[in-house]
Order: C-alpha cells, then sequence, then structure tokens
C-alpha cells in the first residue's frame, strides 16, 4: 500500500504535528514526511527533522512506519498565492521522487484539498479545528514561551537556552547556577520546569577520592585519566540533554564539556585529549570571577592558589573559539540579575521565527 503524506516547514516542530503523523499512520501503516526549510532560518531543516522524529519516537511512534526527508525552498510563504502554492508542490514533487511512493495527504489546513489535487493525491483533513492538540505553529511562534509544554522532548532540547556556569574552584557557579533556577521557577507559567544540571566532574572527584582511602593511599593519590574525563564529558552531556528535554526554556548549567576540555588540560597537559565541543547560539556562558570571594575548602578542592589563572583560561578559550559569555563577580543577588538581563535579551532573539 502506499504510504501517507505529511508535509512542512515545522518551525518548530510541535505535538500537532506528532498527531499529524500518528493520524497519517492510522490511515496508511506508512507516513512520509518532508520537512522543507529556507536557507536563512535560524534552525535548519535537517535539525527541525531530527526533533521531529524524537518528538514523535517519545509519544511511541515506530521509527519503521516513518520516512522523514528534509530540504530547503525560497518560495515565499503566501498559502493563498496559487503561484505560491504550485511552486511548492513541484518541490514536494521533486524530494518524493526520493521516497516510497504516496497516495493520500493528511493535513490540517483549509486549502489541503486545493494542494492535494495539485499534487495528485486523495486528501484527509484531520483535527482542522485544532481540538485534540489545542495548537498551531502560528501561535508557537507567537508565543514560544507561553506555550513551551506544546512541545516535544526532541523539540525542546534544540530550543533550550544553556546558561551554563563555569569558573575556577570555590568562586560560587553552583551557588549562582541554583539561584539562577530558583530565579527563574519563581516567573512561573513554563519556567517553573526549570531544571539545574550538577557538575558530574565533583561526583568522580569523591569517587577517587573514597578509593585513595579504601587503598590507604593520600588524597589525591588516583590519578586522572584521559578515560576519567571521557566519562564527565560523555556523562555531563547526557545530564544536559535530559534537563533540555524534560525542562523549561532555560537550562542552568553548573559546568558542560567545554568547561571540561579545560580542567582535562590543567589536570593532564600534553595528554588532554577531549576534541573541543561545537559552538551553539542557545549557549550563553557565566564566568564566575574570584575577585572578593573567600576560598572555601570543601575537601575536594586543590587549587586556591590557581583560581585567577584559570579564570583567565576559561576566558581565554571561550574568546578564542568565539562563543558568548558574560562575567560574573560581586553578590550572589548582584551575579542573578546580570545573568536574567542576558538571559532575556537572549530569549527576545532566540525565540523569534521566520513567518513559514
Amino acid at each position: 500500500m502506499p504510504a501517507a503524506l505529511v508535509t512542512g516547514t515545522f518551525n518548530p516542530p510541535h505535538m500537532g504535528h506528532v498527531r499529524l503523523i500518528k493520524a497519517a499512520i492510522e490511515k496508511r501503516d506508512q507516513v512520509v514526511v518532508v520537512v522543507l526549510a529556507q536557507p536563512h532560518d535560524r534552525f535548519s531543516a535537517e535539525l527541525r527533522a531530527r526533533a521531529l522524529v524524537q518528538d514523535c519516537l517519545a509519544e511511541g511512534v515506530d521509527e519503521t512506519a516513518m520516512t522523514v526527508v528534509h530540504g530547503y525552498e525560497s518560495t515565499p510563504y503566501e498559502p493563498e498565492n496559487p503561484a505560491v502554492l504550485k511552486s511548492n508542490a513541484r518541490v514536494i514533487e521533486a524530494h518524493l521522487r526520493q521516497t516510497p511512493p504516496v497516495d493520500l495527504l493528511v493535513t490540517s489546513e483549509a486549502n489541503g484539498a486545493t494542494f492535494a489535487q495539485m499534487l495528485g493525491l486523495h486528501h484527509h483533513i484531520h483535527d482542522a479545528d485544532r481540538a485534540i492538540v489545542p495548537v498551531s505553529s502560528t501561535q508557537i511562534r507567537k508565543d514560544l514561551i507561553g506555550n513551551w509544554h506544546l512541545l516535544g522532548p526532541g523539540s525542546r532540547e534544540l530550543l533550550a537556552i544553556r546558561a551554563v556556569f563555569i569558573g575556577a574552584e570555590s568562586t560560587g557557579t553552583t551557588t549562582t547556577a541554583l539561584a539562577v533556577q530558583d530565579a527563574l521557577k519563581a516567573r512561573g507559567g513554563n519556567f517553573k520546569h526549570t531544571n539545574y544540571i550538577r557538575e558530574y566532574g565533583r561526583d568522580l572527584t569523591m569517587r577517587k577520592r573514597e578509593q585513595a582511602e579504601t587503598l590507604g593511599m593520600p588524597e589525591y593519590a588516583v590519578p586522572w585519566t584521559v578515560n576519567d574525563f571521557v566519562e564527565i564529558a560523555v556523562v555531563q552531556q547526557q545530564l544536559e540533554d535530559v534537563a533540555a528535554r524534560t525542562g523549561g526554556p532555560i537550562v542552568s548549567c553548573d559546568t558542560d564539556v567545554l568547561a571540561t576540555l579545560v580542567w582535562e588540560r590543567r589536570y593532564l597537559g600534553a595528554k588532554a585529549s577531549l576534541p573541543m565541543p561545537a559552538n551553539s547560539p542557545n549557549r550563553i556562558y557565566f564566568v564566575t570571577q574570584p575577585d572578593g570571594i573567600a576560598f572555601v575548602q570543601d575537601k575536594i578542592r586543590d587549587s586556591a592558589e590557581m583560581r585567577e589563572s584559570m579564570t583567565r583560561e576559561f576566558e581565554d578559550v571561550l574568546v578564542s573559539t568565539g562563543r558568548a559569555w558574560v562575567a560574573l563577580d560581586g553578590t550572589v543577588e548582584s551575579r542573578v540579575e546580570l545573568t536574567l538581563q542576558a538571559l532575556d535579551a537572549a530569549m527576545a532573539t532566540a525565540f523569534e521565527f521566520n513567518e513559514a
């Protein structure tokens, strides 16, 4: 049996799209999904397609029932313009030459039947009134934060802003990250689901300390290895991904993979091997400064005399790799205030979408 077709810009993907895909599978067992983006869009067609697949899998869709393809077009978004519809239909037809055959277009749009006729397909209208999932792409784009709960986990992971707090030991990274989480949750709405990510490296440090005690060795006698830092990087990223998929529009991160790389260089020098992680426009670094902050020993810290040099090293890596960052000093209250200002400015642009 031929498959059903679902197509659109998915800008961004949301749970209404997932329900539409499930409806298409109910009609034909198989669905072909064509994800089209404009070349200047903030998020690529590939990233949207990946997020959409993850959203579908989270809702129990069988991955083998989906064929997802993605591409680009520069046709203006004017769904009532016949010339635009014809151009869009030609673009979709070209993509369908690379997929299993389809005979049915499933949409929630008023012009769906007309568009299906242009493609030479039957048409099924699903939830035109948005009663099953009360959401549309236009609604999402107008208020992403207010409609965050209508995004699937893959889309949340794609869109969530990471506020990453990094710095030398005993400069307030954990205190600030937790205080920012509290401040965001106090805003209510979808911010009440703001997640915090702990520093997994501290867990491993405690484990190595316990190993030394068990073996009757000095406190820092169990050496750090490349494998230790690989473990930290992998687990830290996993924690971040889960937090983004399950939380609100911002994730408060007490370190990340980039910071792990800096610490690996500190401990292993020339033996360090972690690759530089890719940059992301949705990631903002906050470097906690040691100025006026007393060093507090918590049984695992060992570099009071290196706080200034480590701070500079963090800053140098951020500058050399072109990452966005903010320097935080002063009281916890002033740090939180500046952090929130930076995050609000970021959301004002990061959550804007082209009308397509």
